[in-house]
C-alpha cells in the first residue's frame, strides 16, 4: 500500500518551512551566478516545490515521503562554467566536500553551509540512469518537461520521486513532445518511463485506499498518467528502439 498513515502525514508539518528556506537560498545562488554569466538550473525536490507551492494538495504530495533533513539544493551547471561556479559558491561561504572534489570534481560537486547542502552536476544534459537532453535556455529551473523526465528516467525510483511527478502534473499541463520523441528512440528509457508511470498510478491509488488523499484530489493526475502512458505505448518507434533481454542492464549508474 502507500506505506503511510494519517499520523505520518501530521509529522510532515516542518517540511514546507525547509522547502521555503532552501528555495530562497537557491534563488540567491542563481541570482549571484547570473551576475558572473553563469546559469545554474535548479532541479530536484526544491524545483518541484517552486513549481507547485501555490497548490495545497501538490505541496502535500511533495511532503508525504520526505524528512526535512533529506532535502538538498540541486543544480545542473554547464561544464564550461564549472570553475566559475566553484569560485562563486566558495565566495558564498560554502565548503566543498573535498573527497568528492578530488575524485569526481570535474563532473560533480557537493557544498555545505550550516544545514544546507548544494549538489551540482557539470553537464550540458542529464546523465543519470539515462542521457536526457535539456533546455538550457530555461530560467532558474529545468523546464516542466525536463523536470518530469528527471524523475521518469530513474531506474529504481522511490516513492518521493513518484510523488514529485504527481505534484507537478497536478498543477501543470506538461508538454509531452520530448517524452514521446526520446522514448520512441530508446527502448531502455521507454521501459523505465512506462514502468514508472504504472508505479505512479499504483501509488496514487494506494494513497486513496489508505485514506491519505481523497480520490477527487488525485484523479486529475491519474488521468494524465493514463493518457501519457497510452501515448508512449502507441507512439511510432524508431529503428534505434530495440528491446533487450530481460536480464540485460539497459541503464547507467550515477
Amino acid at each position: 500500500m502507500s506505506g503511510l498513515t494519517p499520523f505520518d502525514v501530521m509529522m510532515r508539518k516542518d517540511i514546507e518551512k525547509t522547502f521555503n528556506e532552501l528555495l530562497v537560498e537557491a534563488r540567491n545562488i542563481y541570482e549571484e551566478a547570473k551576475k558572473d554569466g553563469i546559469k545554474p538550473l535548479l532541479y530536484g525536490s526544491v524545483a518541484f516545490y517552486y513549481k507547485a507551492k501555490e497548490n495545497k494538495v501538490a505541496v502535500e504530495l511533495l511532503k508525504l515521503y520526505r524528512k526535512s533533513e533529506d532535502i538538498d539544493i540541486n543544480f545542473l551547471v554547464k561544464p564550461e562554467d564549472r570553475d566559475k561556479f566553484k569560485g562563486l559558491i566558495t565566495n558564498l561561504e560554502y565548503t566543498p566536500y573535498f573527497h568528492l572534489e578530488k575524485v569526481l570534481g570535474d563532473v560533480a560537486g557537493m557544498f555545505f553551509k550550516e544545514n544546507v547542502i548544494v549538489k551540482v552536476y557539470y553537464f550540458n544534459e542529464m546523465r543519470f540512469n539515462h542521457v536526457i537532453p535539456v533546455n538550457l535556455d530555461s530560467d532558474f529551473t529545468l523546464d516542466d518537461e525536463d523536470l518530469i523526465l528527471s524523475k521518469l528516467q530513474r531506474h529504481n525510483p522511490v516513492n518521493k520521486d513518484l510523488a514529485d511527478i504527481a505534484s507537478l502534473l497536478l498543477v501543470k499541463d506538461v508538454k509531452e513532445d520530448k517524452i514521446l520523441e526520446l522514448t520512441s528512440a530508446d527502448w531502455g528509457l521507454w521501459k523505465d518511463v512506462t514502468d514508472n508511470l504504472m508505479k505512479l498510478r499504483q501509488l496514487l491509488s494506494n494513497l486513496v485506499a489508505d485514506e491519505i488523499k481523497e480520490r477527487e484530489e488525485v484523479m486529475p493526475v491519474i488521468s494524465k498518467v493514463v493518457k501519457l502512458h497510452g501515448k508512449i505505448m502507441n507512439h511510432p518507434k524508431k529503428e534505434s528502439w530495440k528491446p533487450l533481454p530481460l536480464d540485460a542492464k539497459y541503464w547507467s549508474d550515477f
